[in-house]
């Protein structure tokens, strides 16, 4: 999903830092944390003389500090902004309004700590429409999987839990020698309800992102007969994706049959090695334009990325650009092929010829989209635009390259994933 910075966005955010740390208070004031980290926020707060949101402050910056550290990127340090919000706005809850009258009834606790569980979804959702690096934790993950080169997300995300939460026990532990608030009240937490937090979370995010306006719904097989095509584009008027994705063949049919839907059409160039001719690209993206496509995908010249030629990669683009004029388009790097410096120097000149949006994978390839390669196209894309595409066979797989900064999901299987299906397509 791409965001400008606005007041409109600015005002989301502080509302939803505000939100959140309204619901952590309702959290602590029930004993019971809202997260591993929540718990060490806790564990600090109620052990050590800082206060809870100071904790939430030290505990911010000192994963900012690994993720800006591990990425060798300054621009990380900024993800700490947000964290550092909702530690002044919990004590000033807290401190202020909470220390003034706090009623010992368990009733009242069951009501505030389900007036939590309502809000703090509210205000993780209002940070994800908002233009602000509210991620810390999520790139601390990422900066995990960098740091052991391993694409095992659950392998990783159990560190994560286990890491703050064995520091919580250990610092009450060591204070007192018994479990305290960090102990069964919040186990039971992380174990049973916290799951159930974080789908709710991510209802929010759905709804927000409206998946189905996500998908390029995408039929590219070189076998494809009317028949298949007539599915594809009844399949995308019936879940009205963001568009379909078709052969330059069948643009102008799908055009024809579509000129009723929101559903717009995109198509293929240089399809799908990427070696032809500027000339040939170029052509190919006016005679699409022409038969009434509204986005291009062109594949990048993969031999120019491997040799370095990026100012070749860059003039190409351009080209084709130019050819496009206001229409959407997409530049496949087929990360598959491509080192990591490649990915981010294909991405930047991508974007420097002035792309939309840079895309993984033709599907055709030796291998899909991955999370390190979306990651990257990402951290250039600055807000533009990039497109995962191949091997996204899960919702749980959208979510994730959702995560990693992906604002398309190209795939032949939306209807799948609509449903909550998995999929055995590799494109």
């Amino acid at each position: 999903m791409t965001v400008t910075i606005t007041w409109k966005h600015s005002m989301f955010y502080v509302l939803g830092c505000l939100f959140i740390a309204f619901g952590v208070v309702m959290m602590i004031r029930a004993d019971i944390g809202t997260s591993p980290w929540d718990a060490l926020h806790v564990a600090m707060g109620r052990r050590t003389p800082l206060t809870i949101g100071a904790s939430t402050v030290v505990v911010a910056t000192t994963v900012t500090l690994f993720v800006t550290i591990t990425r060798r990127r300054l621009k990380y340090a900024l993800m700490a902004v947000p964290i550092v919000l909702v530690g002044v706005a919990i004590d000033v809850f807290d401190l202020v309004i909470f220390a003034r009258f706090w009623p010992n009834l368990i009733t009242v606790r069951i009501a505030l700590f389900a007036l939590a569980l309502a809000i703090m979804p509210l205000g993780g959702s209002l940070l994800i429409i908002s233009t602000y690096p509210a991620g810390v934790f999520d790139e601390s993950m990422y900066a995990l999987m960098h740091l052991f080169k391993t694409q095992r997300l659950v392998l990783v995300r159990i560190i994560q839990d286990a890491t703050p939460l064995t520091l919580a026990v250990l610092i009450t532990w060591v204070s007192y020698r018994d479990i305290g608030t960090a102990g069964p009240g919040t186990l039971l937490f992380v174990v049973l309800v916290g799951p159930l937090l974080k789908t709710y979370v991510k209802s929010f995010r759905r709804y927000l992102m409206k998946l189905n306006k996500m998908i390029d719904h995408t039929y590219l097989k070189p076998v494809g007969t009317k028949e298949d095509i007539d599915a594809l584009l009844e399949e995308a008027i019936e879940h009205d994706f963001k568009s379909v994705c078709v052969n330059p063949a069948w643009v102008a049919y799908a055009s024809d049959s579509l000129k009723k839907s929101d559903v717009l059409v995109c198509t293929v160039i240089g399809f799908p090695l990427g070696a032809s001719t500027t000339r040939t690209k170029v052509y190919e993206t006016e005679d699409a334009l022409r038969n009434g496509a509204h986005e291009i995908d062109m594949v990048i010249n993969v031999g120019w990325v491997k040799a370095g030629h990026f100012d070749d990669v860059e003039k190409e683009v351009r080209a084709v650009k130019d050819a496009c004029g206001n229409r959407v388009l997409k530049v496949i790097l087929e990360t598959c092929y491509l080192t990591d410096d490649e990915i981010r120097r294909a991405s930047e000149a991508s974007f420097a010829a002035a792309a939309d949006f840079v895309k993984t994978s033709t599907g055709f390839g030796s291998g899909g989209a991955t999370l390190n390669a979306v990651k990257i196209m990402a951290d250039v894309a600055k807000g533009r635009g990039v497109k995962a595409s191949g091997g996204v066979k899960t919702r749980e797989d959208v979510e994730m390259m959702i995560e990693a900064g992906a604002t398309r999901i190209g795939t032949s299987s939306g209807v799948s994933l609509m449903q909550g299906k998995t999929t055995e397509s590799d494109y």
